[in-house]
């Protein structure tokens, strides 16, 4: 059984500006970089060590990872397209009032959990199947102990659904859960805790 802490990356650009972002390549704030100091010191402060970090192969996953995995002396980072965000579609670039200007049933949907992708977007089942491509494939070439991922909210998102955690809030900058993988399935395990302290936004 392997562990993964499958993580959200720090704050970016467009995550400021509540803007869809799906495969669009944003790079994370001075805000973002901080958050992910602030966790791989809390990581570090309580003795989590991995046999690897892989990230999603785009520059907001990718530079979260470098950094944690600087803080902890794990093994350099290594990006993947599996690990990447959903796919947005129609819906990239845009913010939530341009969503419902254009597709407001379709919002109203998606919020609702009826709708499994945004119009000309990955759908869940999607998503899913990538994901867990890439992380049977990590598993397979990883030496033993646990392994280190930063991906995306809606990455973490559908990882949750799928294994049966309730719907909450959005995943939060930073925030994610441990799961454990048979090599086919995940199982999900505790959800990590909110930074203890939020870094100050007056460096962004």
């Amino acid at each position: 059984m392997r562990r993964f802490l499958i993580l959200r990356h720090g704050e970016s650009e467009w995550n400021r500006e509540g803007r869809w972002q799906g495969w669009v390549d944003i790079a994370l704030t001075p805000r973002g970089e901080a958050q992910a100091r602030a966790r791989g010191v809390e990581l570090h402060a309580d003795g989590h060590r991995f046999a690897a970090v892989h990230s999603s192969d785009l520059q907001r996953a990718a530079r979260t990872a470098e950094l944690i995995a600087e803080i902890l002396g794990a093994p350099a980072a290594r990006s993947d397209i599996a690990l990447r965000e959903r796919f947005g579609g129609e819906w990239q670039g845009l913010d939530r009032d341009g969503i419902r200007a254009g597709w407001p049933e379709e919002l109203a949907a998606w919020r609702r959990g009826e709708l499994a992708g945004p119009p000309g977007g990955e759908t869940d089942a999607e998503v899913l199947e990538r994901v867990r491509a890439g992380l049977a494939a990590i598993d397979a070439a990883a030496p033993d102990g646990p392994i280190l991922i930063v991906t995306h909210g809606g990455v973490v998102g559908a990882l949750n659904r799928s294994a049966g955690v309730p719907p909450r809030d959005p995943i939060s900058n930073l925030g994610g859960r441990w799961f454990e993988w048979d090599g086919a399935n995940l199982r999900a395990g505790d959800a990590l805790p909110p930074l203890a302290e939020e870094p100050e936004a007056a460096i962004e």
